[in-house]
Formats: C-alpha cells, sequence, structure tokens
C-alpha cells in the first residue's frame, strides 16, 4: 500500500502494515548485511527504534509546519495521518 493509496480507515490500516513489512525486510536485510553507519539503512530506514521513529515523525510535522496551524488541514486527514507516520521512516 502506497502513500498516496490512503484515503480512508481501510486503505491507512493496509498503508500501516505495508510500512511493517518494509521495516521486517529491511530487519531481514541488515541482519544478512549490516547497511553500515554512515547508510540511510536498508529501504530508507533512517530511524530503527520506535522511540526514534516517533520522534522523527514529530519533527517532520514541527518543523514542516512552519507556525502553519492550518498545516496539512486540506489534506483527506487519513492521508494526513499516514503522511506523519511516514515521515518516521526517513526524517533525520
Amino acid at each position: 500500500m502506497l502513500l498516496d493509496d490512503v484515503q480512508d480507515l481501510q486503505s491507512f490500516i493496509g498503508f500501516i502494515d505495508g510500512l511493517r513489512r518494509d521495516s521486517e525486510d529491511a530487519d531481514r536485510k541488515e541482519a544478512l548485511k549490516p547497511a553500515g553507519p554512515y547508510s540511510s539503512g536498508w529501504n530508507g530506514w533512517e530511524n530503527g527504534s520506535i522511540s526514534a521513529f516517533l520522534e522523527r515523525a514529530v519533527a517532520w510535522t514541527e518543523d514542516n509546519q512552519g507556525g502553519d496551524p492550518a498545516f496539512l488541514a486540506d489534506e483527506n486527514p487519513w492521508k494526513a495521518a499516514a503522511r506523519i507516520i511516514y515521515a518516521g521512516k526517513y526524517y533525520e
């Protein structure tokens, strides 16, 4: 499930499950061949722990909001939530 496909609860759940599978795949690859300290990690995972993942999702939102209280307000709320969660994967 791609981020752009998220429109409702069911597609949001599919997105989260896809993200989980992507993380599991990255973990398997990392176990076989570590990506290295200066790499973004397998499958683009910058933040491997749940605390780092959530912290970066919050940081992405705060950094991109730029004081605009309407940030993401025009977007479908399920897609906006998915976009915030997805940022936890890659945002440094």
